[in-house]
């Protein structure tokens, strides 16, 4: 058995791929076996239920398990994900795997099936295999309704095609590979999910967006009529609808007959707005789950009501499966079960519509201070020695283009501008092709080899934050300009401002030269921060209200400080730096709590980049990397800026590597990176 598809069937590959998609920790899984949170966003999911019901096995994992067994691949895997859709874009805000990329793993599935039992055993598996889809909810909620992505393109009519064209495409893929049964499930009724009726209605009066109901129901039954002629087309296949709309339907509207209490609010909190780290350790959970929903995520009593009292899997929908084999006599029979479709997921384009439920605001301009960590190209336009506007910088960003970004790829101000939905990737503000729209939306300050101190950027001629506060003044005048005093007050007012600077400071001015030592490095702590601080008040009397500052990594264990420190057999991370880089830290997250304090209206909020990049340079298996100490282009011990050239050879997959260079971490860490700053950000604004 295998499926693909969303959250609702994710057994936990998510936990396994650069996403801020997960659930791997509590509350999720507390009536799991064992009460562990697996990644499953519930207890078991359907893929659990389904197998145990057809005698396969009790649980089925995730394909991308590390840990996969020879058994496991011969009786089935997961291939979906949570947060993805049918069509591409809807998995991009949480780099999700799409159903086109599930489709990619399938292929390397089937090559491992056939390594294990041959090829000719591997083709009778296959033939004999179910296929389960459960996917397309996300897309309309997240790429239709709730955000204007595709609704710029297609009418309502027009994206139920697009994505039954997608879906056409999957399934024949799949019949190509030789799979003939096939489970295809519809739309749940969409505008009965708690967090879609707390979008669009005050919290007194909560009741299903029926035209989004309407619409679901369209969808269906085209998807209805499309899988029969598919399966007119292709010989010998059985390709099934899956009905999730009328029993949840039903579910939602007779409750007593379920044995339900609640069924517009889930269990997790306060029911309305809970998913993923919105639901986590500290949030209160109901007493008995099985009584009401979870968010998004219907529980798991939903998925199990009234076998006996039917003859069937009665659940969130109903599938005739006419594809059961009968260990017995090797026939097939006709038996109707039930699995469950609630695809959702939430996003911040979903938060910022539900102001009544949680004070989070709608940020449409995003602005960043610092170093090259933040900058995506001022340094191409200033004559300093700190560039990498040549290859093979930019070798993973977007039409492999190396555009002044110090990696491999993105950086975290497109990472973040992305996750809010507000652009893709933020420009840099010298860049003299500076659209309007772009500076209405957001620009970024920051200057390759800066920091704090002055003095930094003085060997490399870099621009210290002290003259991106003067690039600032011209921004604010060239947005007034563009829609007026007024419009840029409101502007400015609403713009989230992100500063990360400081590890230059203390390796370039302190520890790698005397130039600093003039302090010891408790006084060139304060010395820094009391820098910090009057950037921050500066940010604030230019009406900005709403900031985060990182705090330093631990800078110890970058390649090139660990190469200045050691010889080459024993590389080792710095311990006395990263003592002091944690120092550092405590000291500002206590100052911005007292300036917080004292700029009236502000939020000041410490973003923690020690924890999470120590946390995978001492676990890097848990994130997918193999190499933490040397960096991806050339050695990895010295090269970076013109030292990572085109002459430099690289390694083959960066996503491996936990630094670029031997001083900038890779595209793949700036995503992990991003997924906690976005978690420090929500907790700011939702308690």
């Amino acid at each position: 058995i295998l499926f693909f598809g969303d959250s609702t069937l994710d057994t936990g590959n998510n936990n396994y791929i650069p996403t801020i998609a997960r659930c791997n920790f509590h509350p999720y899984g507390k009536d799991y076996p064992g009460h562990t949170p697996t990644g499953r966003f519930s207890g078991k999911v359907i893929p659990d239920l389904v197998a145990s019901l057809l005698g396969i096995k009790q649980n089925v994992p995730p394909f991308l398990d590390p840990n996969l067994s020879d058994d496991e691949i011969r009786t089935g895997v997961n291939f979906a994900s949570g947060s993805s859709g049918y069509d591409d874009l809807t998995s991009d805000a949480f780099h999700a795997i799409p159903v086109s990329q599930q489709m990619n793993l399938l292929k390397q599935y089937i090559s491992r099936l056939s390594g294990i039992v041959g090829d000719e055993e591997a083709k009778k598996i296959i033939d004999n295999s179910l296929v389960i889809f459960s996917a397309g909810t996300n897309d309309f909620v997240f790429n239709f309704y709730d955000s204007p992505a595709r609704r710029l393109t297609f009418d309502i009519s027009g994206y139920q095609d697009f994505l039954l064209n997608k879906l056409q495409g999957f399934v024949k893929n799949v019949y190509d590979h030789g799979f003939r049964s096939m489970v295809i499930a519809g739309l749940p009724p969409v505008g009965c999910l708690p967090i879609q009726m707390t979008a669009k209605f005050e919290f007194l009066f909560r009741t299903c967006v029926e035209n989004q109901n309407v619409d679901a129901q369209s969808y269906n039954n085209k998807l209805e009529n499309l899988l029969s002629q598919i399966q007119a087309k292709l010989a010998g296949s059985k390709i099934v609808y899956g009905d999730v709309y009328n029993p949840l339907i039903d579910m939602i509207n007779n409750p007593q007959k379920y044995g339900f209490v609640e069924t517009k609010k889930g269990c997790c909190g306060t029911g309305v707005v809970e998913t993923l780290f919105l639901c986590n350790p500290s949030t209160p959970t109901c007493v008995n789950a099985s009584s009401l929903w979870i968010s998004f995520y219907i529980c798991i009593a939903s998925y199990k009501i009234n076998v006996r009292n039917h003859g069937y899997f009665h659940s969130c929908f109903i599938i005739p499966l006419s594809v059961y084999l009968d260990k017995k006599s090797n026939t097939r029979k006709l038996i109707t079960m039930a699995t469950h479709s609630t695809s959702f997921f939430i996003t911040l384009v979903v938060l910022f519509n539900i102001s009544n439920a949680i004070n989070f605001p709608n940020f449409t301009n995003i602005l960043f201070f610092g170093d090259s960590t933040l900058d995506t190209g001022n340094n191409n336009y200033i004559p300093t020695i700190a560039k990498c506007n040549f290859y093979p910088y930019g070798k993973d960003y977007p039409g492999h283009v190396p555009t002044g970004r110090f990696s491999n790829g993105k950086l975290v101000p497109d990472l973040v501008a992305s996750f809010l939905g507000i652009k893709q990737s933020v420009p840099p503000f010298l860049d003299p092709n500076l659209s309007d729209d772009e500076i209405r939306t957001g620009v970024n300050f920051a200057s390759g080899s800066s920091g704090y101190d002055d003095l930094t950027s003085d060997a490399f001629h870099a621009m210290p934050v002290s003259q991106q506060m003067n690039l600032l003044k011209q921004y604010i005048s060239r947005l007034s300009g563009i829609v007026g005093d007024e419009e840029a007050k409101k502007i400015v007012n609403s713009s989230l401002v992100i500063f990360s600077a400081g590890t230059n400071d203390f390796v370039f001015n302190f520890y790698d030269s005397p130039a600093r030592r003039t302090f010891d490095v408790n006084g060139y702590q304060d010395f820094v921060l009391n820098k910090l601080q009057g950037f921050v008040k500066n940010v604030y009397d230019n009406g900005f209200r709403t900031m985060v500052i990182a705090g330093l990594p631990p800078f110890g264990c970058l390649p090139i400080q660990i190469t200045a420190n050691f010889e080459i057999p024993f590389r080792t991370c710095v311990e006395n730096q990263n003592e002091d880089a944690q120092s550092y830290n405590k000291k500002l997250e206590n100052l911005l709590s007292q300036i917080e304090a004292q700029l009236a209206g502000s939020k000041i909020i410490y973003a923690d980049l020690y924890n999470p990049l120590i946390d995978m340079i001492n676990n890097p298996q848990k994130y997918g990397f193999i190499e933490t100490n040397k960096g991806c282009c050339g050695t990895g011990v010295v090269e970076t800026s013109i030292l990572c050239n085109l002459a430099t050879p690289t390694c083959v997959n960066a996503s491996q590597y936990v630094f670029w260079d031997s001083i900038h971490p890779t595209e793949a860490v700036y995503r992990y990176i991003t997924d906690k700053l976005i978690a420090n950000i929500l907790s700011k604004f939702t308690g």
